[in-house]
């Protein structure tokens, strides 16, 4: 099941959707979509705040 994860990175905060996979007996977030962060969405949606 996917899911969307926040990552701060400096003083931003990006967004990516992942999904936990079982690799070699651990468990590994793979990066499915780089959102961006909440700024960069808006603009692909077209919604102004």
């Amino acid at each position: 099941m996917a899911f969307i994860r926040k990552k701060k990175i400096g003083s931003k905060i990006y967004y990516y959707v992942v999904e936990n996979k079982l690799i070699k007996g651990r468990v590994m977030q793979k990066v499915l979509y780089y959102i961006g962060t909440a700024e960069t969405l808006l603009k692909k949606l077209k919604i102004k705040h």
